[in-house]
């Protein structure tokens, strides 16, 4: 284990070591071909760090699960013709061949930190649900 990893504690427990917390949260999977985002790191340091918590332009996990009547926004900024943010979210997080973030799961991650922490998500606003909440939804939408 590195110094970094004995150092910063997860956002659940400090007794937690951050590859335990992300194994913990299914992201650090063998095969899963992944890596994590700046975000990771920069939202488990805040929440060791800061009491509130305001994170803006970060889409809510759900965001992408049904058409909506906005237009699609470009992934990149740069790419103002290139593919859009869900086909992106969407075909990254169903993809094994790797190469990229699984940003859905970290949404979802994200939301379940709000349940022990003060996070709030603005730009789009939204708050959270409780993970049983989540888990119904996903039942409902599997049908």
């Amino acid at each position: 284990m590195t110094h970094l990893e004995r150092s910063i504690s997860s956002p659940r427990s400090p007794s937690t070591s951050w590859p335990e917390l992300l194994t913990s949260e299914q992201v650090l999977q063998k095969g899963s071909n992944s890596w994590l985002s700046t975000g990771w790191f920069t939202m488990g340091l805040a929440t060791e760090m800061c009491g509130t918590i305001h994170v803006f332009g970060m889409v809510p996990p759900d965001f992408c699960s049904s058409p909506s009547p906005r237009p699609p926004v470009p992934y990149h900024y740069y790419e103002p013709r290139g593919q859009g943010e869900c086909v992106t979210y969407l075909s990254h997080e169903r993809s094994r061949l790797g190469g990229h973030h699984r940003f859905i799961t970290e949404k979802t991650v994200f939301a379940s930190w709000a349940q022990a922490h003060d996070i709030r998500f603005h730009q789009p606003d939204w708050a959270p649900t409780s993970p049983q909440a989540d888990r119904q939804t996903d039942a409902q939408t599997d049908r």
